[in-house]
């Protein structure tokens, strides 16, 4: 049952329960009251024809023992005393032998049973279908005896009030049922509508569409609750893409591994088979030699290469006072040698200035940068390795004079495996994963790698480290 009729249903059966009960109660003590005053009034009535009809025996001389006998005297005394007239009674012994009586209802016996000289009583007697007596009795008083007087009230009215009452009753609840009905269903179904819109965008996150979001308004307990659901949806959705992403990353990386793999392999392969069936002359097997050194060369360091990406990217820093300057220098004068050898030239200007970090991480971040400059910049280029000290941190930046970087190629160089020129890099015994090393290693610093770069002019990589110590 949808939760719009749960409340509907819940909010009318309170209603019909405190109003069904309410009203009947009112109208039971209403006609309780009334009925209570019947018989008081019946009772007074009844005291005071008695009073009056000793008064008018004991004026007539009318005993016990002449009272049947008188009984036309007595009805001729009654109907000359105006106070009689238009009382229901009837007065009889205790026996039932009626002396006098001015109606038609029958005597109660069992009333009369259990009233003597100093009690009076009375009982409330059904006739018919829709009638309702209210008789009572109490003894008269004669010198010589006791007489009975019985009254009869008629309290049909009460009882047809009542009826009346319980039938506009019925239909006042059947009117406000209904009323309240529409208007608590209308009134639910616009409170649930925020919760009906969180189960459809629940649906859809389901079905593998987290783009929805449920609509907030107000802001009540359910307000906070779309809100809430939106906050959740929202980072679901992220971290969907995110898995997304590094599954997508994940299987470039397999993929690339594999192909940089392959591509040695198939020359080792082949070159040691032609050595293996084939006789060959003494510069043909050097030659042969001299691919699968070179290729398993390639194999050592595309594998050392992957080796200090997993390591850097698993292990914790070990964070010491680095003073940036000499290790700039220490760099450099490392690379030279390769740089010389592709007949390069190297600048180094590096600011004294002594930051936290892991030396050994920041040096190969240094010569990794190094190493791709070289290896992107043309014989008789330049490249420049600058550090220097700013409010931020510690500038350092590596610029060459090389092939640049196609504006559309940015976003991707630092993925692993990832190489603008594929050829020329595998060519120089690149396989893609320096500035992914580079690029962890800036992150491990708090820091990131920026790119500027321009086709056919060259690159400048520029990475701010911080963490200066005052003085």
């Amino acid at each position: 049952m949808k939760f719009a009729w749960k409340v509907t249903f819940a909010t009318l059966c309170i209603l019909l329960v405190s109003t069904g009960v309410g009203s009947y109660l009112l109208i039971s003590l209403s006609f309780q009251s009334a009925l209570e005053r019947e018989i008081v009034i019946a009772q007074e009535e009844l005291q005071m024809l008695r009073i009056s009809y000793e008064a008018v025996c004991d004026a007539r001389g009318i005993t016990l023992e002449n009272a049947s006998q008188r009984g036309r005297a007595i009805k001729r005394a009654l109907s000359e005393v105006s106070y009689f007239s238009g009382y229901q009674f009837r007065v009889a012994t205790q026996e039932g032998e009626q002396i006098y009586s001015t109606t038609d209802a029958r005597s109660d016996q069992e009333l009369l049973s259990h009233i003597d000289q100093r009690s009076s009583g009375y009982v409330l007697r059904r006739e018919g279908e829709e009638r309702y007596l209210l008789h009572c009795a109490g003894p008269v008083v004669l010198p010589d005896g006791i007489l009975y007087m019985e009254t009869v009230r008629d309290v049909t009215r009460l009882f047809t009030d009542r009826e009346i009452h319980y039938q506009v009753y019925r239909w006042i609840v059947l009117l406000v049922v209904g009323g309240s009905g529409l208007l608590m269903f209308a009134l639910s179904y616009w409170l649930t509508t925020p919760i009906r819109s969180l189960g459809r965008v629940a649906t859809q996150l389901a079905q593998g569409d987290y783009s929805p979001r449920a609509e907030v308004s107000g802001g009540d307990e359910i307000g906070e609750l779309a809100d809430s659901f939106n906050l959740m949806a929202g980072a679901i959705e992220k971290n969907i893409q995110e898995l997304e992403d590094a599954a997508r990353r994940q299987e470039d990386f397999t993929a690339s591994f594999v192909h940089e793999l392959k591509t040695p392999l198939t020359s080792i392969i082949g070159y040691a088979d032609l050595l293996r069936s084939q006789t060959l002359s003494e510069d043909m097997r050097f030659k042969a030699a001299s691919y699968i050194f070179s290729e398993g060369k390639r194999l050592e360091n595309l594998s050392l290469s992957l080796m200090n990406l997993m390591v850097v990217g698993r292990s914790a820093m070990e964070v010491r006072p680095v003073n940036m300057g000499n290790l700039c220098r220490e760099a450099g004068r490392i690379s030279q040698p390769a740089v010389r050898g592709k007949g390069l030239s190297l600048t180094v200007r590096a600011e004294e200035c002594v930051i936290e970090g892991d030396p050994a991480l920041l040096q190969t971040l240094i010569q990794n940068l190094l190493d791709n400059a070289r290896k992107a910049t043309e014989p008789g280029g330049h490249i420049v390795l600058a550090g220097r000290k700013t409010e931020d941190g510690y500038r350092l930046t590596v610029a060459d004079q090389g092939r640049g970087i196609p504006e559309g190629e940015m976003a991707k160089i630092t993925e692993p495996f990832y190489m603008v020129d594929k050829s020329r890099s595998r060519a120089e015994g690149g396989a893609g994963l320096g500035l992914a090393l580079c690029k962890q290693i800036a992150e491990l610093h708090g820091s990131a790698l920026q790119f500027e770069s321009q086709e056919g002019k060259g690159t400048i990589v520029t990475v701010i480290l911080g963490g200066v110590p005052d003085g």
